[in-house]
């Protein structure tokens, strides 16, 4: 290429880009956008029904499992905005779950034999409820691959207890709750021996092989930490060996019931519980469990097999609990009342008796989901690419909506109480192909659809993509309805919800030896680790019990230490600790993990683990020249002045915020308690660099002053992010 050409390309594409940007700029209005973009009204309709402006809140907590991962993810509706993943049934390391020594327990005690297990499979979650509407306290979760169940607090999204089901070997990753939160209701999957011995497939499956239903007993007490599932008053109705799919409790006229899918030798069941009455029943121990055997439920009628004529997806009960609707490509629907009735008469139970309609949906349904209106639902049918809204009283279809994708499971906020919404329906999509999302390999996130069902007809408004998820079903409730807390009281378990006895105050820090056990009691708060240096042996057991200080909102810290894989979160008034092996000598720095503050870098200290068989040398006093000595003094009286400078500012934001009635404002005053509690901590300092000085130690005198500073500008930092706070606010109020 000449030269000449290469200069005139050059200078085209500088042209190029210049117009391209003046273009760009040039987007001023919606107009404009809506031109330069491609999109249509539709479009922009359905991004101004999601987009959540500043200040502006979902309607909706919705959360959801995510499947392999063993983690919940807490995410807004419409907005679509994730706010938070939740280790369940795997350690998840952003919040310390599985590292720290107190979620490390909830895991260990959920394991058969004190191990954590590092995987979860957990698919339909469920609300507390209370007279058959979610109470906003908490949430539940079953895990398939490990025959666990846990159950979450929303008042900080954080899981509370783990327990291990000692009967199922595979279980249903679902779960549901009874109208009043009474019990917590778990099946198994596939069925299994319960004995934990071999046996024959083909000879002995009738006989040894079993599956069940779980009761789980849950208590709810004055808080959320002294509400617990309580193994010792949970129960297990015995089943032949069926393969177990989703179940459902009733509500209202149903209350006391449960229904559930199962199948046997290729046929196909709805199985119904009355669980009131099992709850009465003799009970036998098996695996140190109560359980209820199938043939004493049986002669109590207490359950019941309605035979279905083809194999279904999903069954639930409808709000007003008159009904359980069965999906499939007829859909069914049944008469509560009559299944009762019907429970210990006929082996299996007459379908026909029992059921009220059916209503043709289209190919493959998998799941059905229930709306505000008047015995109004919607299902997906998965072989047609549609929705389909339809009444189950009058057994008619209403309305359709044809999608660009396969849709399977389905949610309308408070879908799943008595109370549904009407407002959005969320759709999955398990296949996930694109053509607007890139490719980042093989494996692809899941994905799930807003559908706008205000109005009589549905639109498709967003698509979410939720990354390292395989997402199923999910539960939403009404955003006021759960009331989350800012931050703990000072020492607090966060999993027990108890004091810790490792709490730690300022001023208190201390290292405690017994043998090679050494205990760190230590504290956190901007920007400080106390203490910044801790020596110990190798082959110490070590553990750093460290408590935070700060009282701010999301001033939280973390903390890990150098090499040694150990990780905690500390949110405002939170202890947990750390324990590992100091089995490598040398120096490890240990720092805060989460950005705090302007002088997040200065919150680190240094672990000495001093190798075996290590001396320690006996360290002289260094002796000052006089000339060392003057120019210690000179520089003393220097870092004076400068203390007094900043003692000043410190004064002046102070008077500030006191004019302007900063505790009016809970933000601004939990800041303002935090720059004190800095100015607490350097009091001993004060106290040294003060008593040096009288003794003419201005080497030292001058140390501890600067240490004294240090904690000046800590609470000056914090002083100064109050005084910006407040002043928004006040500007704003004018």
């Amino acid at each position: 290429m000449k030269k000449s050409n290469w200069f005139i390309m050059v200078v085209a594409g500088i042209v190029s880009l210049a117009l391209f940007a003046t273009d760009t700029f040039a987007q001023q209005t919606l107009e404009d956008v809506k031109t330069a973009r491609g999109l249509n009204d539709q479009d922009v309709l359905a991004a101004v029904k999601t987009f959540m402006p500043r200040g502006g809140r979902d309607e909706y907590f919705s959360i959801v499992g995510t499947g392999n991962s063993g983690t919940m993810i807490v995410y807004g509706m419409p907005s679509m905005r994730i706010y938070k993943y939740v280790g369940v049934f795997s350690p998840e390391p952003w919040q310390g779950y599985g590292f720290d020594d107190e979620s490390s327990l909830v895991l260990k005690k959920s394991s058969m034999d004190n191990r954590i297990s590092t995987y979860g499979d957990m698919r339909f979650p469920a609300f507390s409820e209370k007279d058959g509407n979610y109470d906003g306290h908490f949430a539940f979760f079953s895990d398939g691959a490990n025959s666990r169940i846990a159950l979450m607090g929303l008042d900080d999204f954080e899981t509370k207890q783990v327990l291990s089901n000692p009967l199922f070997i595979s279980t249903y990753p679902g779960v549901a709750v009874t109208q009043n939160t009474e019990y917590i209701i778990q099946s198994s999957q596939y069925p299994a021996p319960w004995d934990y011995k071999t046996a024959d497939v083909s000879t002995e499956f009738d006989d040894k092989f079993k599956s069940g239903v779980t009761f789980w007993k849950f208590v709810e007490g004055e808080n959320v930490h002294k509400s617990r599932m309580i193994k010792e008053k949970s129960v297990t109705l015995e089943l032949p060996p069926y393969t177990l799919d989703y179940f459902d409790t009733g509500k209202k006229a149903s209350d006391g019931l449960m229904v559930g899918l199962a199948e046997k030798d290729g046929k196909n069941f709805v199985y119904v519980i009355d669980y009131n009455k099992l709850s009465t029943l003799t009970t036998k121990k098996i695996n140190d469990f109560n359980v209820v055997s199938f043939d004493e439920a049986k002669k109590n009628s207490a359950v019941g097999f309605i035979a279905l004529p083809s194999s279904a997806n999903t069954v639930k009960v409808t709000p007003d609990g008159k009904y359980f609707v069965v999906g499939a490509d007829n859909t069914l629907v049944f008469d509560f009342a009559k299944a009762k009735d019907a429970l210990g008469k006929d082996t299996p139970i007459d379908a026909a008796s029992v059921q009220k309609t059916s209503i043709a949906i289209g190919k493959d349904v998998i799941d059905i989901a229930f709306d505000q209106r008047e015995n109004t639902a919607f299902a997906s049918s998965h072989g047609d690419s549609k929705i389909v809204r339809f009444n189950y009283e009058s057994g008619k279809t209403e309305s359709e909506l044809k999608l660009s994708f396969k849709p399977s499971f389905l949610m309308t906020p408070q879908g799943m109480s008595a109370s549904p919404h009407s407002n959005y329906l969320t759709v999955v999509d398990k296949e996930g192909l694109y053509d607007n999302y890139p490719d980042v390999g093989p494996v692809r996130p899941s994905f799930q659809h807003l559908i706008d069902i205000s109005s009589d007809e549905m639109a498709d408004i967003y698509t979410m993509s939720l990354p390292q998820a395989n997402v199923y079903g999910s539960v939403a409730v009404l955003r006021t309805t759960i009331k989350p807390i800012i931050r703990y009281p000072l020492g607090t378990n966060t999993r027990t919800g108890e004091i810790s006895r490792y709490k730690t105050v300022a001023g208190q820090e201390k290292i405690e030896r017994e043998g090679n056990r050494v205990h760190i009691f230590g504290t956190l708060i901007r920007s400080h680790i106390t203490p910044e240096i801790v020596t110990v042996n190798e082959g110490d057991v070590v553990t750093f019990h460290l408590t935070n200080l700060e009282r701010a909102e999301d001033e939280t810290h973390g903390f890990t230490v150098d090499t040694y894989g150990v990780h905690g979160s500390f949110e405002p008034g939170k202890t947990a600790s750390v324990t590992f092996t100091a089995d490598r000598p040398g120096v490890f720095p240990y720092y805060c993990t989460e950005f705090c503050s302007a002088l997040h870098l200065e919150m680190e200290g240094i672990l000495l683990i001093r190798p075996k068989g290590y001396v320690d040398v006996e360290q002289k006093d260094v002796v000052l020249t006089e000339e060392e000595l003057a120019e210690y003094k000179k520089l003393y009286e220097e870092k004076l002045v400068v203390i007094d400078d900043t003692q000043e500012i410190i004064n002046g934001v102070v008077t500030w915020l006191k004019e302007n009635n900063f505790q009016d404002y809970p933000y601004v005053a939990a800041l303002v308690d935090d720059a004190f509690d800095q100015l607490d901590q350097a009091k001993t300092s004060k106290e040294n660099h003060e008593r040096y000085a009288k003794e003419g130690k201005y080497k030292d005198a001058f140390l501890w002053a600067e240490q004294y500073w240090q904690y000046q500008v800590k609470t000056a930092d914090v002083g100064l992010r109050a005084k910006k706070l407040l002043s928004e606010k006040v500007d704003v109020e004018e």
